[in-house]
């Protein structure tokens, strides 16, 4: 699984330094994105269950589920995406 980085108005170097960016913030919390996928998967579950309790997903998956969006914001700040926009991280197999 690896993560890559959309923005339709960014060019292939932008992207890549967004992506630098997010791995960066993935890299210092010594966190495989492949992890944070399976966290994002659970959380999703979640939703499609109603938000059952039974469901929720466990701290550390929330934890996952925080840095990565903390990686997304990382994305946005490099790309200067304005405000009510984002990035989108797409974890793909690869």
């Amino acid at each position: 699984m690896k993560l890559e980085i959309y923005y339709p108005s960014a060019n292939p170097e932008q992207l890549q330094a967004a992506l630098t960016a997010a791995m960066a913030v993935f890299e210092q919390a010594d966190v495989d994105p492949y992890d944070a996928w399976l966290a994002w998967a659970e959380a999703e579950r979640w939703g499609e269950t109603g938000y059952m309790e039974a469901f929720r997903p466990s701290d550390e998956y929330q934890r996952l589920i925080d840095l990565t969006s903390q990686a997304q914001v990382a994305a946005n700040e490099v790309l200067g995406v304005p405000p009510g926009e984002v990035v989108t991280l797409d974890f793909v197999d690869g």
